[in-house]
C-alpha cells in the first residue's frame, strides 16, 4: 500500500524522463484494463484512450492500450491472477466493493502525493462522499470516481398527467404510495393491467438507503480495518419497517414483484407499453430507456430516488473506480499512469462519459464546462442524477466491512422469498436475516 517510498524523486525526475522517451521514440506503454466492453460503454474506453494517445500521450511518450476483462467479477479476478504471476496492469477500473481488499493487498497506490507534487487539486474538485470511503481519507486517495452510478425512479408522465399528478426533481415514499395506487388499473376479473411500480431485489443500492433515509444504518462498523461489523437496522426495528413497507405494496398490488431473471429488460418493456408506471433503477439506463421511449412515443419523466425523509435524503451509489496498480509497476509507469488518470478525470472526459453511458459525472467542474451545460440543458432528465449524487450520494463501500457482500447476499436471499415467493413474512425475513449474519459478523 506504501509503494512510493522514492516517489518524490521520481516526479522531480517524471517529466524529462518522459519526454525522453518520446524523444528516443520509445514510448512508455500503459495497461489499462476495464469492465466495458460493447456499446455505449466500450465507445467511452475508445474515446478516452484513443484521445489520450493522439494529444497527452503523444507530447509526453505514453501509450495507453485498452484490455476489456469481463464484468467486475472477472476483472478483479484477472487483476489477482496478473498480481500473482508478477505482470500487474498499471490503471484498472474496479468495482467500488473491490477497491478496498485491493487495499489490503497493496495492490494500488496512492494518488495524493501525485497530486500534490505538481498542485492537482484531487481532493476539491470530486464529490465529497468518495473522500469517506476506505483508502480516500486522512488526505490519501487511492481510487477515484469512472463509472459511479445512483439509483432513479423512472415514469410516465401521460400517465401521471392522465390522473392529475405532478411529480417534480424529487419525490417522497407517500407520494410514491399516492401515484402508485392512482394510476393501478385492473381488468373485469380483478388481474392487474397497469401496475403503478416496481423495484429491484438489490437491497444495498436501493433498501439500504431507505435505512439510512430512516435515521437507521444498513451496516455498521467500529473498526478500521473492516474485520468487524453489524447490523443496527435489524435491532431497532428499520428493517422490519422498510420490509414490510415494500411487502404491503406488492401485497395491495399497484407494486409489481421483480423477476427472477432479466428484472430490469422485462421492468422497461412493460414501461414502453403502458403496462407499468414507474420503477427504480440505475442511471446507467437512462441513455438506452431515453432512446427506446422516445422510439416509442413515451414521455419519460425522472426523478430522484423516492426518500422516506427529504431533509434527510440518502441515494447509494454504486459502480467502478480507477485507480493506478503497484506490484512491480516501475515508478515511471506509475507517473505516466497518473497522466491518463488525470486525462479520465477531466471534465472534458467526464462529460463525454456521462453523455454517452448515462453514468455521472463526478467532478465538480463539470457542472460550469460548456458542453456538459449545454447537454443538460437539452436532455434534463441527465442533470437529476449529478444533482442526487452531489448532494445526497453515500457510496455504497461506506463503511468497509470485509462481510459486506455476505450480509447483502442474505438480504437478497430474504427478499426473494418475501417479495417474490411470498412465502414468509417480514417479521420472519428479519429474524433469518439476523440469524444468519450473526454466523458472519
Amino acid at each position: 500500500m506504501k509503494k512510493l517510498l522514492a516517489l518524490l524523486l521520481v516526479l522531480i525526475m517524471a517529466v524529462p524522463v518522459m519526454s525522453a522517451a518520446a524523444d528516443s521514440g520509445d514510448p512508455i506503454v500503459i495497461q489499462f484494463w476495464h469492465h466495458r466492453g460493447s456499446g455505449a460503454q466500450y465507445e467511452c474506453v475508445t474515446h478516452a484512450v484513443n484521445l489520450f494517445n493522439e494529444t497527452i500521450g503523444k507530447e509526453k511518450g505514453i501509450v495507453v492500450e485498452e484490455a476489456f476483462q469481463g464484468g467486475y467479477v472477472d476483472l478483479f479476478a484477472a487483476i489477482q491472477l496478473a498480481f500473482q504471476a508478477g505482470e500487474a496492469p498499471n490503471v484498472i477500473s474496479a468495482a467500488n466493493t473491490y477497491v478496498a481488499y485491493m487495499l489490503e493487498d497493496d495492490m494500488i497506490v496512492d494518488m495524493a502525493p501525485l497530486a500534490e507534487a505538481e498542485g492537482y487539486d484531487i481532493t476539491g474538485n470530486v464529490m465529497d462522499w468518495l473522500l469517506h470511503i476506505a483508502g480516500n481519507t486522512d488526505g490519501e486517495m487511492y481510487s477515484l470516481p469512472y463509472c459511479r452510478s445512483t439509483p432513479l425512479l423512472y415514469y410516465n408522465k401521460a400517465i401521471a398527467e392522465e390522473v392529475g399528478i405532478e411529480i417534480g426533481d424529487s419525490i417522497t415514499i407517500d407520494e410514491l404510495i399516492k401515484f402508485g395506487q392512482t394510476v393501478m388499473q385492473k381488468d373485469a376479473d380483478g388481474n392487474v393491467t397497469r401496475y403503478g411500480f416496481e423495484l429491484f431485489n438489490d437491497f444495498g443500492y436501493y433498501n439500504a438507503a431507505w435505512i439510512y433515509q430512516l435515521g437507521s444504518e444498513y451496516m455498521h462498523t467500529d473498526e478500521t480495518d473492516g474485520t468487524g461489523g453489524s447490523a443496527p437496522c435489524l435491532e431497532d426495528g428499520v428493517m422490519e419497517k422498510v420490509l414490510t413497507d415494500w411487502r404491503s405494496w406488492v401485497d395491495e398490488g399497484w407494486c409489481r414483484p421483480f423477476d427472477v431473471t432479466n428484472a430490469g429488460d422485462t421492468a422497461m418493456a412493460m414501461f414502453i407499453s403502458g403496462e407499468l408506471a414507474s420503477y427504480v433503477n440505475s442511471c446507467a439506463g437512462l441513455g438506452n430507456l431515453t432512446k427506446a421511449c422516445a422510439e416509442a412515443g413515451v414521455d419519460l419523466g425522472v426523478a430522484m430516488f423516492p426518500s422516506y425523509d427529504m431533509d434527510n435524503h440518502v441515494a447509494e451509489i454504486g459502480g467502478a473506480n480507477v485507480s493506478i496498480c503497484g506490484g512491480d509497476n516501475s515508478d515511471e509507469e506509475i507517473q505516466a499512469s497518473w497522466e491518463f488518470v488525470k486525462f479520465l478525470m477531466s471534465d472534458e472526459e467526464q462529460c463525454f462519459n456521462a453523455c454517452t453511458s448515462g453514468y455521472v459525472a463526478c467532478t465538480k467542474s463539470v457542472a460550469e464546462y460548456p458542453e456538459m451545460v449545454s447537454f443538460w440543458e437539452a436532455n434534463p432528465n441527465f442533470k437529476v442524477a449529478y444533482d442526487q449524487m452531489l448532494a445526497y450520494g453515500r457510496g455504497q463501500e461506506t463503511p468497509y466491512i470485509t462481510v459486506a457482500q455476505d450480509y447483502t447476499q442474505i438480504c437478497w436471499d430474504n427478499v426473494s422469498l418475501l417479495i417474490q415467493e411470498k412465502s414468509i413474512t417480514p417479521e420472519e425475513a428479519v429474524a433469518n436475516i439476523k440469524a444468519e449474519s450473526d454466523i458472519i459478523w
